[in-house]
């Protein structure tokens, strides 16, 4: 189901998620952040994802486009950083 915006709060979204996607990914240090941020990152793009805005330019429907993506990446990104993470900070954990 899909959620109308207007146009600020449509430009907002695609703002947060960049914002997700290129401060706060790149602020995680350990295992247990980046954890965290998947699932906040998660959550943020399973509310917006679907999002639309009639009055939208088509700028606007590619940054957010653009947006979407980029978060997408992230999480892949932050799942293999992750289990490296896990596996190097169990290493000198010992």
């Amino acid at each position: 189901m899909s959620k109308t915006l207007k146009v600020a709060a449509f430009r907002a979204e695609a703002d947060h998620l960049f914002r997700l996607a290129n401060v706060d990914y790149h602020a995680c240090v350990g295992a247990h952040e980046l954890d965290n941020w998947r699932a906040v990152a998660g959550r943020v793009l399973a509310e917006v994802e679907h999002c639309e805005c009639k009055r939208a330019t088509p700028y606007d429907l590619e940054q957010f486009r653009k947006a979407v993506e980029a978060v997408k990446e992230r999480i892949t990104q932050a799942v293999e950083r992750g289990q490296a993470k896990a596996a190097n900070d169990s290493r000198f954990s010992g």
